[in-house]
């Protein structure tokens, strides 16, 4: 009986996954030290159920989940539910680092981008370039 319950919901977990049809890249317009936990606290703090971006990459480049990928994001009014949110922190000085991260991203998740809006994620980040 427990490895049936364990396969069910198994299956069900796999059956959680969303139908992505791009992804949203954004900047937090916030200080190179900002933290996933930081993020998270700020938009609670806005009335959310947590932080809104699926993916943030900090300055260094390292890759950090922000709200699980089987979850509808809050980071793009009318794109949330179908686009996976990635935020580089900082505002619009983008690292090398950070470029190099989210192209690797990018490539694993394969879907297109596109901006948040014209002035989001910065003029650092050749969105063109990342659809390539």
């Amino acid at each position: 009986m427990l490895l049936i319950i364990l396969l069910l919901l198994t299956m069900a977990g796999s059956a959680i996954a969303r139908d992505w049809r791009g992804i949203v890249v954004h900047h937090s317009a916030s200080p190179d030290w900002t933290t996933v936990e930081g993020i998270n606290r700020w938009h609670k703090e806005r009335g959310w159920h947590g932080i809104g971006y699926h993916y943030v990459i900090y300055t260094d480049g390292s890759v950090h989940e922000g709200r699980s990928t089987d979850k509808v994001g809050a980071h793009a009014k009318g794109r949330n539910s179908t686009h996976i949110g990635i935020c580089l922190v900082g505002y619009n000085e983008i690292t090398d680092e950070q470029i190099k991260a989210l192209k690797k991203l990018v490539k694993e998740l394969g879907l297109p981008c596109e901006r948040h809006h014209e002035e989001c994620p910065g003029s650092g980040v050749d969105i063109e370039s990342l659809n390539k």
